[in-house]
């Protein structure tokens, strides 16, 4: 029988998965300081530091949401024991499904440790008011990031915006509409994005430039182009930031010239990003589908680098080399890059013109410098509708297995051409609510289909 644990937004806790027993279990953690434990700007930064920290587990960055956007979408596959992987991989999700329920907890862990820290923050008075501003700031932004990777893949979620320690504060708190949670992502940014300086170095710590990054991918989501464009042109032309030369140092080059927000690794880290995609060592594995294989080296026959630096076939299978350490990624992981800003511009910029109509010269000037730092040939007439067409080609080749690929897919709407998610299978756009979050919160009502 399948044991598990509900996994409450507790402080102290950090969400694992046991995958002999398919088993929620919680693990201790010193990560994070307890709220009364918080009692100047050192112990105020170890706090902040936890809810950093959180998203390097396996449930989160370090591996499974950051895959299953490929996996549930057309880009990646699983190949392995797990059913709960296998349910991701087949896009049969049910609401019993524990990773789902692992990356859940784990996520609202990230807010429940930021919500503490900004609380904190506001309490303590023998911290200076700039120390102030920039601890909230990071907080604002990790909790905006989080509800964000909720809303895309959950619909509308609980919100909320204080510390979380006791079970009665959650039992009958009901879900936010999906309009209020991005109004909530989008507040919080806007505050990161004030409250912050522009860049960082190493940029693993939020910053302003992040948050107008995030917000840039944000508004491109909700349909706000002429924002979206905003944002995505304030962060290029800030000129703190450059493409790579060489696409395959992205991911080995730490805080590197294209990088505006990543997650912090080390080898004692755990990440198993570096064992995910390598059939050399144990454990459940993640490869390109064929499809995404296919896209790639056809685009090599063109002269697209990319193809050598993402993918190569090994045992029958097609690796992901992005994530290339042996067995633990001690790599940062990227999560916002120079790259998609260019192509959230070229995006936003030809969806505000007449489909049929000339892209303008300033979207195919963005879409060729991803095509010629690829090593592709530089295009010259587009038009508006042509131009989406190419920028959604060249994300999905940039961007396999960063975690894009499923929110591209509905932005565009194409999952029920691409994942058949048509007609009775719609339901199938957003992810269940986990059966044991519901359990111990009445107030929270299902998806519709699960």
């Amino acid at each position: 029988m399948k044991r598990y644990s509900i996994i409450l937004l507790t402080a102290l806790s950090l969400v694992t998965f046991s995958g002999c027993d398919d088993v929620l279990e919680v693990e201790p953690t010193t990560a994070i300081e307890a709220e009364g434990a918080i009692s100047d700007f050192t112990t105020l930064q170890r706090a902040a530091l936890g809810a950093y920290s959180a998203m390097q587990s396996t449930n989160y960055y370090g591996l499974r949401y950051l895959l299953y956007q490929g996996v549930y979408a057309d880009n990646l596959e699983h190949r392995g024991t797990f059913t709960t992987d296998r349910e991701v991989s087949a896009r049969v999700i049910n609401a019993s499904n524990l990773q789902i329920a692992n990356t859940w907890a784990t996520i609202y862990t990230v807010i429940n440790r930021a919500n503490i820290v900004l609380r904190a923050a506001d309490q303590l008075t023998n911290i200076t008011d700039a120390q102030r501003k920039r601890i909230k700031g990071e907080m604002f932004f990790l909790r905006g990031l989080a509800y964000f990777d909720l809303v895309k893949v959950f619909g509308g979620v609980p919100v909320t915006l204080t510390p979380t320690t006791e079970i009665s504060e959650i039992q009958n708190l009901p879900r936010s509409t999906e309009s209020q949670v991005y109004d909530a992502v989008i507040s919080d940014l806007r505050a990161a994005e004030t409250q912050l300086t522009g860049v960082s170095n190493p940029k693993t710590r939020a910053t302003s430039a992040a948050a107008s990054a995030l917000l840039a991918r944000v508004y491109l989501q909700r349909g706000n182009y002429a924002l979206a464009e905003e944002k995505a042109n304030q962060v290029i032309t800030s000129n703190s930031f450059a493409l790579e030369e060489d696409f395959a140092k992205i991911f080995t080059t730490e805080s590197g010239s294209e990088i505006i927000f990543e997650v912090d690794f080390t080898l004692n880290d755990q990440s198993g990003l570096g064992a995910a995609s390598n059939p050399r060592t144990p454990g459940q594995k993640f490869y390109l589908r064929a499809g995404a294989y296919n896209a790639l080296q056809a685009s090599a026959q063109n002269g697209d680098e990319r193809f050598a630096a993402t993918t190569a076939i090994e045992n029958s299978r097609r690796r992901l080399l992005k994530y290339e350490d042996v067995v633990n990624n001690a790599d940062n992981v990227p999560v916002i890059r120079l790259a998609e800003m260019y192509l959230i511009r070229a995006e936003a910029r030809a969806r505000q013109g007449i489909a049929s109509a000339p892209a303008s010269p300033q979207v195919i000037a963005d879409i060729n410098r991803i095509r010629t730092r690829a090593g592709l040939p530089a295009l010259v007439l587009l038009t508006n509708a042509q131009a989406l067409t190419e920028i959604l080609q060249q994300r999905r080749l940039e961007f396999i297995g960063e975690g894009l690929r499923f929110i591209d897919l509905k932005r565009y709407n194409l999952t029920c051409d691409v994942l058949d998610f048509c007609g009775e299978d719609a339901f199938r756009n957003l992810w269940p609510i986990p059966l044991q979050q519901i359990e111990v919160n009445p107030s929270l009502t299902q998806n519709p289909g699960y």
